[in-house]
């Protein structure tokens, strides 16, 4: 993904889950579910806080808070 983005604020996150018409392809009624919808329609993987953070190199738009999880268990 593209370098260089801030974190998604939720309100920003719920109207791009509303443009791609997402709340018609399942569950997206949590910020987990809403950015893995976003990240499959957009061609890429859903990876977001899955065990995949542990070893991500990744730089999207939602790396900060989904690799904040490892900042706190490496310490």
């Amino acid at each position: 993904m593209a370098k260089g983005y801030e974190e998604m604020k939720i309100e920003s996150l719920q109207q791009l889950a509303a443009e791609m018409s997402l709340h018609k392809h399942g569950d997206t009624s949590s910020q987990k579910m809403r950015v893995r919808a976003v990240q499959k329609q957009r061609g890429g993987e859903p990876c977001y806080l899955t065990d995949k953070r542990y070893n991500c190199n990744d730089d999207c738009e939602w790396s900060t808070g989904c690799k904040k999880l490892k900042a706190v268990w490496l310490r």
